[in-house]
């Protein structure tokens, strides 16, 4: 089983750019030459230099022997391209699905005028099949997700979650469950620095569920950083 990671935050955060190395930022982010990226909008990478690390692969032509890099939204592409890595390319040691939310959104919207439910529980199982390939990746693979989060208001409670469409993951699927590693994007206005501090947030801290090995994170608190999200991993996994 591979380490599977889930990243949960607002829009705007920031959580693509954690996987770059941005130095300006203090960000080490992750080695494109151990990276897979797969960018489900397809939009620009948010770190200078980006289309020199990311190759881009061209599934048409066949099995993504070499590259790094794959726009697509569509979940049977992505999932055939995780299994191949999985089984035939020992470089790659991250896969990055970024935004995880908007394989469902695509579909969701190229189907909105067709009637019935049956459309919904398609969604529901493609995106189930794409984060269900990632986890059963073998045990050296990290496999991270950057999504969206969702508030979910009951009473007087507010708590967070993965945003996903309709009720069938939610009812059947608990996604965070799926992932060893889930952590929260969590925003802080540095009085001091007059800028905002952002962070990952490894375990509850009264406000999101975000949850990781106890002993693996030595801070509630990390910065927002998937480099050092990783290293952390890795030296757990190894008794460090």
């Amino acid at each position: 089983m591979a380490n599977a990671v889930a990243i949960v935050t607002e829009s705007g955060f920031g959580k693509t750019t954690s996987a770059g190395n941005i130095p300006e930022l203090g960000i080490k982010g992750l080695d494109p030459k151990e990276t897979f990226f797969i960018n489900v909008k397809g939009k620009p990478l948010p770190f200078r230099g980006w289309k020199k690390f990311y190759i881009p692969v061209d599934i048409t032509a066949g099995p993504p022997k070499e590259g790094n890099y794959l726009a697509s939204s569509n979940a049977q592409d992505i999932t055939k391209v995780m299994n191949y890595i999985n089984q035939n390319r020992p470089d790659i040691k991250n896969i990055v699905l970024d935004d995880f939310q908007y394989i469902m959104s695509e579909e969701f919207m190229a189907n909105a005028l067709k009637s019935g439910f049956d459309k919904f529980n398609k969604l529901a199982k493609n995106a189930y099949d794409v984060i269900n390939t990632g986890v059963g990746m073998r045990e050296d693979m990290n496999f991270i997700i950057l999504t969206h989060s969702e508030v979910k208001e009951n009473g007087f409670d507010t708590s967070y979650k993965i945003k996903t469409i309709g009720k069938m993951l939610d009812q059947k699927v608990t996604l965070e469950g799926l992932f060893t590693i889930v952590l929260y994007g969590k925003q802080v206005w540095d009085d001091k620095e007059k800028t905002v501090a952002k962070h990952f947030v490894t375990n509850y801290d009264g406000q999101y569920p975000a949850k990781s090995p106890v002993g693996m994170f030595k801070d509630v608190y990390i910065p927002n950083d998937l480099g050092l999200v990783i290293e952390s991993i890795n030296k757990y996994n190894n008794g460090e």
